[in-house]
């Protein structure tokens, strides 16, 4: 066996210990006896061994990478690897290895029509967005459907006599882009079967073409508090990186910057496999401060549980307000995230020393490619400091700790924060402002959204001018800066409209009274397999929906990201005039329908 030099702390980044087989033990040990192994320890409690050459492609092409393990999305990591499918649906997709099919899950959102198989050596693959299943699959999936009456479906077919026996290499389905999913590609994940905790593929073995470098754009710094200085500027300094002649980034319009205090560094990187046009997440990345580390950053594997502590990872406030994805140093007291590893201090460096800091930026891709930020922090304090803090415009004001569950309420409103629910302390700013027109309370505005959050916050508003006849109607707006409003959802109880949220900003009750519009697509084929419509909502979303063919319930797909919901003609179909009925229904219970002839010949 042998040891990877360069995962120096993937070992403390894993939860979990080598799991027992559902499979015969020999059958697992003939198999593995042949192979390369990477054995890593976890945190004392034991050892994972992450097989190199036992899984084969999902693909029967190259694997091109075009979204990384990992990659910094919106709330959270991504998941897996995507791999590209030359842009078309329908390419077909194999099993990686002996197994069984242990779930499908089939949803207008997330993954779309995803499939999980267990292999005999503890791991789960994982296919996402999928066009579509095999034959066999498909075929028990549509009966699951049809018996629950309900195109979405979490299925677990293994342990009785459904189980569906997978042989490495065999056809398992089509890569697509259903879900959540914005271009045909093949979303592709390992899970440790045991504990679920998601693994970088490429730890695995798979050959990925990667020729590129990262690139680094942005170099960052930010002050840790209050007496912290950048250019006597207690503000944040984020600036544009460019290549040059010395092989190094640095920042864009000088290398040396004055400063005084504590001090987190901060970067944007991607990196490109298969063209240098297509940006994707980088592997790792380490920041140096005189030539010693105080900052690294691997993506190895992550638990579910902490894929939303990449909010308290990085600049969030750039990322809500400019959709950066700049990672900074400084680890947050509430961020649990078990990739990062901070060399004292919690990823803060003191230039307090009078010296010339020599700030280094390595970031890597999973080939052992390597980009390099150099900058220089010179220490020196400053005769004076400027200081503008931002006014502040609200009505009460207070302090919240993060450690704790907090809360606040008034007359008309109440908020509930858990405990996890702040990264850190914070201001707590709330404002009143008066009802805008159509809303049945008075708008109210907590903090500023740029503020990360680890859990939902409950936001309550009294309900007393909204009608008896409106309450089951009633919600919660949520207005941005821009005036624009946007669903939180909620109900009535108790004399308020309740709603969870994980964003803070500003909001009131409004009522949805409109139901959901339905509109039929013509369609120009001669022989015609299916019908479509058109289907949204004016404001609280659709909830549920259902198919009636002849009387009995059909099965349609919807495809939210498209507005497309459609009935693929199947054997509920008889020869001559069949009645086809379609029904929606909101978050708030209102209901539309369409009815119309299908003719079959």
């Amino acid at each position: 066996m042998w040891f990877c030099s360069s995962l120096p702390y993937f070992a403390d980044s894993l939860n979990y210990s080598v799991v027992g087989s559902k499979f015969a033990l020999m059958k697992l040990s003939l198999r593995l006896l042949p192979l390369f192994f990477l054995l890593l320890a976890t945190n004392g409690i034991g050892q994972i061994v992450i097989p190199k050459g036992y899984f084969s492609s999902p693909l029967g092409i190259g694997l091109t990478v075009t979204g990384a393990f990992g990659e910094i999305r919106p709330n959270h990591f991504h998941s897996g690897i995507d791999f590209s499918v030359l842009k078309k649906e329908g390419m077909p997709v194999y099993a990686i290895a002996d197994g069984f099919v242990s779930r499908i899950k089939i949803s207008p959102f997330g993954f779309g029509n995803a499939l999980y198989i267990d292999h005999p050596n503890g791991f789960t693959s994982v296919c996402g967005h999928l066009f579509g299943y095999s034959d066999t699959i498909r075929s028990y999936a549509r009966q699951q459907q049809y018996s629950l009456k309900s195109f979405e479906v979490d299925l677990f077919p293994a342990g009785h006599k459904d189980t569906i026996w997978v042989k490495k290499g065999e056809l398992i389905g089509y890569a697509g882009n259903s879900g959540g999913s914005f271009g045909a590609h093949l979303h592709f994940e390992i899970r440790n079967t045991k504990t679920e905790r998601i693994i970088n593929p490429l730890l695995f073995g798979f050959e990925c073409k990667d020729s590129f470098n990262p690139d680094i754009d942005w170099l960052c710094l930010y002050p840790a508090n209050s007496g912290s200085t950048i250019n006597g500027l207690n503000q944040v300094l984020r600036k544009r990186a460019t290549k040059r002649q010395d092989g190094f980034y640095h920042p864009a319009d000088g290398d040396t910057i004055s400063v005084w205090g504590g001090f987190a560094v901060g970067t944007q990187a991607f990196d490109f496999f298969g063209s240098s046009s297509d940006r994707n997440g980088w592997y790792s990345v380490k920041i140096f401060d005189q030539n010693r580390i105080f900052f690294s950053m691997q993506l190895d594997s992550f638990a579910f549980a902490e894929t939303r502590y990449i909010n308290a990872s990085m600049d969030y406030e750039d990322a809500f307000n400019n959709g950066s994805r700049i990672i900074q140093s400084r680890k947050l007291p509430g961020n649990e995230l078990s990739v990062i590893k901070n060399f004292g201090n919690r990823g803060v460096i003191d230039c307090r020393d009078g010296q010339l800091h020599e700030i280094l930026v390595e970031v890597s891709d999973f080939t052992g490619r390597k980009s390099t930020g150099r900058f220089f922090l010179k220490s020196e304090k400053p005769e004076f400091v400027v200081s503008v803090p931002s006014p502040i415009l609200a009505d009460t004001v207070f302090w919240m700790p993060w450690q704790k569950e907090n809360k606040f309420q008034n007359s008309e409103m109440r908020i509930n924060l858990p405990k996890g629910c702040l990264f850190d302390s914070i201001q707590f700013t709330y404002s009143r402002m008066a009802p805008k027109k159509g809303n049945y309370s008075a708008l109210h505005g907590f903090c500023k959204p740029e503020i990360p959050m680890g859990k939902k916050m409950q936001v309550s508003i009294k309900a007393d001018m909204v009608p008896a006849r409106l309450r089951s109607k009633a919600l919660l707006a949520r207005y941005d800066r821009e005036g624009v409003r946007h669903s939180a959802g909620g109900e009535y109880r108790d004399g308020f409209v309740t709603a969870e949220t994980n964003l803070f900003d500003s909001y009131a009750i409004v009522v949805d009274t409109l139901p959901p519009s339905i509109q039929l697509l013509r369609d120009k084929q001669k022989i015609k397999k299916s019908i479509k419509f058109r289907v949204s909502d004016n404001f609280s979303g659709i909830d549920t929906y259902f198919a009636e063919v002849n009387g009995e319930w059909a099965l349609v797909e919807w495809d939210p990201k498209n507005h497309l919901m459609v009935y693929w003609y199947d054997d509920l179909l008889k020869k001559g005039t069949n009645s086809f009925k379609l029904v929606l229904v909101d978050e708030k219970g209102n209901r539309s329908s369409f009815s119309s002839k299908i003719v079959k010949k």
